[in-house]
């Protein structure tokens, strides 16, 4: 007697995790600041979506709006042992942020719900960095909440969880709108 192959079983862990991220295109989803709480809140008061705008079979763009207006956009790479986190930022006129395209590639720790960006070389001597600082992107275990963390120095800085079971209407033809940083 034959035994039915599970989905997970047939794809790697890296692969299903890129799917399900995938799945968000053309999505809009609202999170919000989980940590720091209380007066160091980033962003209080202030809208917070992501949404997945385009997804090819080796590269994924991710915007995170802050108050409407684009903050960041994740591009997430494939490469050929795992996956390279950059972060886009630009000026209101569009031009690139002088800091921009930071992040790191994936360390091989990863699993099909959670993978872990540690800062790579360019990272460290753009931003200074003294210690180290890593990304997280995860899933919970029911996929209904997708989470963007920032560490340094083993310690967690940021964390914006978004909701996935509740999608917000979006607007394909909107032209981005930057944020000031």
């Amino acid at each position: 007697m034959r035994t039915p192959v599970t989905k997970s079983a047939t794809i790697s862990a890296s692969e299903e995790f890129y799917q399900s991220l995938g799945n968000l295109q053309g999505r809009m989803v609202q999170g919000q600041t989980i940590y720091p709480e209380g007066k160091w809140t980033p962003f209080a008061g202030q809208p917070i979506s992501l949404e997945v705008t385009s997804h090819t079979k080796s590269k994924m763009r991710i915007p995170i709006y802050i108050g409407g207006k684009v903050y960041s956009t994740l591009i997430l790479e494939r490469t050929p042992t795992g996956f390279l986190l950059k972060h886009e930022n630009k000026t209101e006129n569009g031009q690139s942020h002088e800091i921009n395209l930071y992040g790191g590639h994936t360390n091989n720790n990863g699993t099909a719900f959670m993978q872990f960006f540690p800062a790579d070389t360019y990272t460290k001597n753009l931003m200074r960095l003294s210690s180290p600082s890593v990304w997280t992107l995860a899933f919970s275990s029911d996929r209904s909440t997708f989470s963007y963390l920032v560490e340094s120095d083993g310690k967690l800085q940021m964390q914006i969880d978004f909701n996935l079971n509740d999608y917000l209407a979006t607007n394909s033809n909107k032209t981005e709108q930057r944020s000031r940083r």
